[in-house]
């Protein structure tokens, strides 16, 4: 009886150790392995993968998939004629570089949500600014977004962020 006890265990405590030593990254899905605190690994590729037991190695999983900033309110901005314009934008990214993503927000997406909301603010206050209504409206939009565009996406890729598409849904 006690050899059975001793052995059921020995069975449970090495099922246990396997588990732990096993980790799966799903296709939507980074994985970054720490040890100790500090990343060792950043896991890109879907899979079945090992690692040491849990107090030795921690995964984070960080998202894969494209992500939408999603401006609840519009917001106002003051033209060149002095004219005040309602914008409801929208703006599209994905996670570029996952060790830099999480060093520089700690792996949270609400972070980094806010990081590219305020640039994008300060980027159509800056382009709405030196246009007229007209201009912001129909004349120069394309324009407006493209330099919009390129102002969020060089702020972006400071925290490891790929900007995907960024759009003026109202004017």
């Amino acid at each position: 009886m006690n050899k059975i006890i001793t052995l059921a265990v020995f069975l449970l405590g090495t099922v246990w150790l396997i588990s732990s030593c096993l980790f799966i990254v799903d296709q939507r899905q980074f994985a970054l392995v720490f040890a100790l605190g500090e990343i060792k690994k950043v896991v890109q590729k879907p899979g079945l993968y090992f690692k040491l037991p849990q107090p030795l190695q921690n995964i984070i999983y960080l998202e894969k998939r494209t992500l939408t900033i999603d401006t609840p309110d519009a917001d106002r901005f003051i033209t060149k004629e002095k004219q005040n314009v309602v914008v409801d934008t929208y703006v599209k990214w994905r996670i570029d570089d996952p060790k830099l993503f999480y060093t520089s927000v700690a792996g949270r997406v609400a972070s980094a949500n806010d990081r590219i909301s305020r640039a994008l603010r300060d980027g159509l206050n800056n382009e709405i600014a030196t246009r007229t209504v007209n201009d912001v409206i129909s004349g120069e939009r394309e324009e407006v977004m493209e330099s919009v565009t390129r102002r969020v996406a060089e702020d972006a890729t400071q925290i490891g962020v790929r900007i995907v598409d960024v759009r003026l849904r109202k004017v």
